[in-house]
């Protein structure tokens, strides 16, 4: 019999669970609202339950989450700004309700190792993943493996230097005006008073978001020195964003750099890649 896999895409805003082939195709899948850890991962439970048995789980999640294997809380959420989420025990729940291996990394770790291993990032040894959305989350994966210290990186709240006639406040609820308090979703529709959708037109909306953007590639590049730099997210694939951003860094670099700026671009695997990160998660657990 083929063996099939549990995969979990764990979002701020809906939660995606899949029953994966070992090949990587999706068999079944349900989208749920994100609302109180008791009742979407009730609704996560309830989908397993109701389709073939899985031979080991993998979540992609939305953080800060506990990723201290020493740590009886491993795999549970940190202080989080989604109301009723910190503390919530997500990997340890899902794993005990399926009952099978299960393991967990961030919503930009699994994406890196997805992009290294089948997407835009096949060929480069470094690959470091931005997803630019709700909020900004960045991870790097190193040949494949995602790169953690004490804690996963949250180069999301790294402060940045405020472009010149940017009077907007910040909304990042912990540090004001980090990078995702000035770039994330949220903060461009409230600088702008618009849906981000609405703004496709305005050069000027994305080039003061392709500029604090490049602030972080630029960390990137003087800290880790990816090989390459993939950008996701609803605003991090719009089709010139990784350009913009390219545009950017060289301006912001000012050409310092031992080997020259690292690539700049989209996900090659779009709106999947956590999705896919999350089944080679569980494939490595078999």
């Amino acid at each position: 019999m083929a063996k099939h896999l549990g995969a979990v895409e764990a979002g701020g805003t809906k939660f995606r669970a899949a029953i994966v082939s070992d090949s990587l195709d999706i068999v079944h899948e349900v989208r749920i609202p994100t609302t109180t850890p008791d009742e979407t991962l009730g609704a996560v439970e309830a989908f397993f339950s109701g389709h073939p048995a899985v031979s080991a789980l993998g979540i992609a999640s939305f953080g800060p989450l506990i990723v201290d294997r020493t740590s009886p809380d491993y795999g549970s959420m940190g202080a989080t700004p989604k109301p009723h989420w910190s503390g919530a025990p997500l990997l340890g729940r899902l794993r005990a309700a399926l009952g099978v291996p299960s393991d967990i990394q961030t919503d930009v770790e699994a994406p890196a190792v997805a992009e290294w291993k089948l997407g835009a990032g096949v060929g480069f040894r470094s690959v470091a993943y931005v997803t630019v959305g709700t909020g900004i989350g960045a991870g790097v994966a190193l040949d494949g493996v995602p790169f953690r210290g004490r804690d996963h990186t949250e180069l999301g709240h790294i402060p940045v230097r405020r472009i010149d006639g940017d009077t907007f406040a910040g909304r990042c609820p912990f540090h004001g005006d980090c990078l995702e308090g000035m770039a994330c979703g949220p903060a461009v529709a409230e600088r702008w008073d618009a849906d981000p959708e609405t703004l496709d037109d305005r050069d000027d909306v994305w080039d003061l978001e392709a500029a604090y953007l490049a602030q972080l590639v630029r960390s990137y590049t003087y800290s880790f020195a990816p090989d390459i730099i993939l950008f996701g997210g609803g605003i991090g694939v719009r089709p010139d964003m990784a350009d913009r951003i390219g545009r950017a860094v060289e301006r912001d670099t000012a050409g310092y750099s031992v080997s020259g700026s690292p690539v700049v671009a989209s996900a090659g695997l779009g709106a999947e890649a956590g999705l896919i990160g999350a089944a080679l998660i569980a494939r490595g657990l078999v």
